[in-house]
């Protein structure tokens, strides 16, 4: 289920920089087995986020610790 409440720019992580071997592309564009964000925080790729008919991203399915990338990528943050 899409949360009308909770905003899909609050779960983005901006910035952000491939740290890693690519994995796949996705619309022309690579996937980056890891990431670096701003602050120094590691994060994996985990999949793909869902978007419902409208076309709006499930937030509700990410899990603790998981975020999203452009385009509608989502990783996870390394320990």
């Amino acid at each position: 289920m899409v949360s009308r409440h909770l905003p899909h720019e609050y779960f983005f992580l901006n910035g952000s920089q491939s740290d890693g071997p690519v994995i796949g592309h996705i619309d022309g564009r690579p996937i980056p087995a890891r990431i670096i964000d701003t602050r120094g925080s590691r994060y994996r790729f985990v999949g793909l986020a869902r978007r419902d008919q409208r076309g709006r991203l499930d937030v509700s399915a990410l899990r603790r610790n998981e975020w999203l990338v452009a385009p509608d990528l989502i990783y996870a943050a390394v320990a």
